[in-house]
């Protein structure tokens, strides 16, 4: 299991104390986030309540993949003052994998872990394991840092001429990257670099030529989404740059491809003006037939293999370590097939089985809440609070988490929840906006 301590911490920018939690095993079986958490060096990173400074700790860590049977310790020079000590604290981590698992579990190649002076050099040792050639993470590593000096130019000039220069290397790629930040940040509740992304991610579109295509596929898939019927999917499908553009169209469209849709484009195939355009539409109908097929077998599969798991999970006698190790199976696929068992069992009236299945509900939405930053977890619960008091209650229970930043993060999330038209939800959280600014205007008049 993965092991977490509380460590006192004094911050760097105003010198404050604080409290902050430090992971010193990561289990990937028993937290399958921890495996993205190193990748993107978000391990013992510590934000100060006081002035919202955040920075890595830098504190010597396990990494363990019993899959992959990977072994991986962090252990930086300063862990220790000398070898011997930093030899005793990785016995120490090892110790404690090795007690933490089942007798039939506690393998050889743990006895004798990597140990790595740097995380880079970690976190390409757990890439290799995935198949991740030295090569693939050279070019990875290139886009960061092309990321990392587009975000640092100040100057919009200046951020032009680095995008035309660069603009072979901002591909589909460079914008997955780009997207993964830009979650990362509103996550962790981080608005102003929320807006910073957004910002250079406007510019990308805007002047790439990467940008371009995503932008123009952006706009289809948006006008489809504001008038979604068949003769919007067909006209998009035949004016559709390219394949990716038109399986996109496809999957969100999927709905739309029944029998008045093909008929429709059978109607075009017959009046097309000329041979060429006949051909280029009867190749259309073949690509969308494809994709739609693929799409009904994926989705076959997918639905079985999550059906298969509510079984598992049904049938265990420990339940909680199963989800726990299929963790990223627990997805939208297996909330749909868990809530469809729920509602026949009630229609059925089987009070036994609504038990059961309602026990592995429960056990799942606890197990998702604990991989949620404690911020967006925070804002969940006073959204879902029964009342003002219940609001008060869990902002005093929080208080450290009560700050500007927060507040900047419940503006966006309200923002965007207006945007969606969930104006109810909104509402609630614009009362408990209120409150929080109340309280943070308390504690700097005190």
């Amino acid at each position: 299991m993965s092991q977490v301590l509380l460590a006192r911490v004094t911050c760097p920018n105003c010198r404050n104390p604080f409290q902050a939690p430090v992971e010193q095993i990561l289990d990937v079986r028993a937290d399958p986030s921890a495996k993205m958490r190193v990748l993107n060096g978000l391990v013992n990173v510590a934000a100060c309540p006081h002035c919202g400074v955040r920075g890595a700790l830098n504190l010597p860590f396990f990494y363990h993949d019993a899959d992959k049977e990977l072994a991986l310790v962090y252990m930086p020079m300063e862990a220790g003052r000398d070898n011997l000590e930093r030899q005793q604290a990785i016995g120490k981590l090892t110790s404690a994998v090795m007690d933490s698992l089942p007798p039939e579990e506690r393998k050889g190649y743990l006895l004798q872990p990597q140990v790595f002076l740097t995380l880079e050099n970690l976190a390409n040792k757990i890439l290799e394991a995935d198949g991740v050639t030295p090569e693939m993470i050279e070019e990875q590593k290139a886009r960061v840092e092309l990321l990392q000096r587009m975000l640092d130019i100040a100057s919009g000039e200046a951020l032009e001429v680095m995008i035309k220069e660069n603009d072979a290397s901002i591909d589909a790629s460079f914008f997955r990257l780009l997207g993964l930040n830009l979650e990362m940040a509103q996550a962790a509740g981080r608005a102003a670099d929320v807006q910073q992304i957004q910002a250079l991610q406007n510019r990308l579109l805007e002047l790439s030529s990467e940008g371009q295509v995503v932008k123009a596929r952006g706009e289809m898939l948006e006008a489809l989404r504001a008038q979604p019927t068949r003769e919007t999917l067909l006209d998009l499908l035949i004016r559709a740059p390219d394949e990716p553009t038109r399986g996109l169209l496809v999957t969100f469209g999927r709905p739309l491809l029944d029998y008045l849709f093909f008929q429709s484009l059978t109607s075009r195939i017959e009046s097309a003006p000329d041979k060429g355009e006949q051909e280029r539409l009867l190749a259309l109908r073949e690509e969308i037939l494809t994709i739609r097929d693929r799409l009904n077998e994926e989705a076959r599969a997918l639905y079985g293999a999550r059906a298969g798991l509510l079984r598992d999970l049904l049938l265990s006698d420990d339940p909680e370590t199963l989800a726990r190790h299929r963790f990223l199976e627990l997805d939208e696929a297996f909330f749909n097939v868990l809530a469809t068992n729920l509602e026949k069992a009630r229609a059925a009236g089987d009070e036994q089985a609504v038990r059961s299945l309602q026990s592995i509900w429960d056990l799942i939405l606890r197990l998702t809440e604990e991989v949620i930053p404690p911020e967006l977890r925070l804002v969940n619960r006073l959204v879902a609070a029964d009342g003002d008091a219940e609001v008060e209650r869990l902002l005093q229970e929080n208080r450290d988490l009560v700050t500007e930043s927060l507040v900047q993060f419940m503006e966006d999330v309200g923002a965007s929840m207006r945007k969606e038209g969930t104006l109810e939800a909104a509402e609630r959280l614009a009362s408990v906006l209120e409150k929080a600014r109340g309280m943070i205007a308390e504690v700097a008049a005190s």
